[in-house]
């Protein structure tokens, strides 16, 4: 088993830039200064996600008595999530109104989510806003009407609960809003992980005897952490300049990356297989295979035809177990330790360098 705080000297390769949060998956990112390390990645990332009723016919378990079907919903199929935006409320002691007791206080804060005003027109100016507490409490999720449900996301399916849906006898406007905006035809609804139904994480992850716990995930797709050279972007962005000049903005904020770097050269991270950034070390696990989610621009929603994708398969397709015609971009990481503290500015240092292999689901 390793351990976090044996201080082995590695090269020192650059720095945090800028680290993101993304509460509900799939909706705009936060930006955020530090965040806590968890098990299951960055404290506020990826706890809720819209999911949409299939069929009952569709459930993986057909002996099951389920009767409901909710699969989680992301970009690659409803891009205007990318306009619904996030904040996170978390209480500050200080303030001459805190109160221990308090509900916000109880529920560990907030998360205030705004969306386009379907009836605002094709320009969607006009925000909607509603509010919902971050870590409900078994009270406050009795007292909410909250309800526990199996939630298909990729292979697994977790319990969890479930806040509100289209489906409930009076359900909130803002759900049905939502809806209607993304353009889903089907009833939606928004989950929350719930605690001690987290996803277990197995293929490239090391293992619980390496690390001393099992490493776990709420609903990011299936790492931890995802870290992402920023040298590497602007080698695609180059590249992409001179095939679609109309590509303004960077397109780092396309991969929905936890992590940015300065330093490291271009896809200098393809070989990192340890690193300890700051004072936590990380195991690299593998390549992060890239689908069309980048195509669709993280400011409006609008999604490209082809690019980056169809761009980056022609250079990036450089893992074998990926498979031909897989572009890879960024790196999934696994904490070494249960707990750490991750700091725009903090030094990145590679511990160990090898070969990776990617494991498919």
């Amino acid at each position: 088993m390793w351990h976090p705080y044996q201080r082995k000297q590695g090269p020192v390769v650059g720095l945090v830039n800028s680290l993101y949060v993304h509460p509900i998956k799939s909706c705009r990112a936060v930006r955020v200064e530090e965040a806590e390390v968890l098990r299951t990645g960055l404290k506020y990332d990826r706890n809720f996600t819209f999911a949409e009723l299939l069929d009952p016919e569709g459930i993986p378990d057909m002996n099951s008595s389920e009767s409901t079907n909710w699969k989680f919903v992301t970009q690659r199929k409803y891009r205007l999530l990318a306009n619904v935006r996030l904040e996170i409320w978390v209480p500050d002691p200080e303030s001459p109104d805190y109160s221990p007791d308090q509900a916000n206080v109880i529920s560990e804060g907030i998360l205030r989510v705004r969306y386009p005003d379907p009836k605002s027109g094709s320009r969607n100016t006009a925000f909607k806003m509603f509010d919902i507490p971050y870590s409900p409490t078994e009270d406050q999720v009795s007292e909410m009407g909250y309800t526990m449900e199996k939630l298909t996301i990729w292979k697994d399916r977790p319990d969890a609960l479930l806040i509100a849906s289209t489906t409930n006898a009076s359900p909130p406007e803002w759900i049905k809003e939502i809806q209607t905006y993304i353009r889903c035809l089907k009833p939606l609804a928004l989950f929350r992980v719930a605690a001690g139904h987290e996803r277990q994480v197995f293929r490239n992850a090391p293992s619980k005897e390496q690390l001393g716990y099992q490493s776990v995930v709420g609903f990011v797709d299936a790492y931890p952490l995802h870290i992402l050279g920023l040298s590497s972007v602007a080698d695609l962005d180059q590249k992409l300049a001179s095939v679609v000049p109309e590509f303004k903005e960077s397109s780092a904020l396309r991969f929905r990356a936890n992590i940015y770097c300065d330093g490291p050269e271009a896809y200098a991270e393809d070989s990192w297989k340890r690193i300890r950034i700051g004072q936590s070390v990380y195991y690299v696990a593998c390549r992060t295979t890239r689908c069309e989610l980048p195509n669709t621009n993280q400011w409006t929603g609008v999604k490209h035809g082809s690019q980056p994708s169809k761009l980056m398969k022609t250079y990036r397709n450089i893992d074998e177990g990926a498979g031909d015609g897989k572009a890879c971009m960024g790196m999934q990481m696994v904490p070494v330790t249960e707990w750490g503290i991750i700091k725009v500015g903090d030094e990145i240092e590679v511990l160990e360098t090898g070969a990776h292999y990617y494991i498919k689901q």
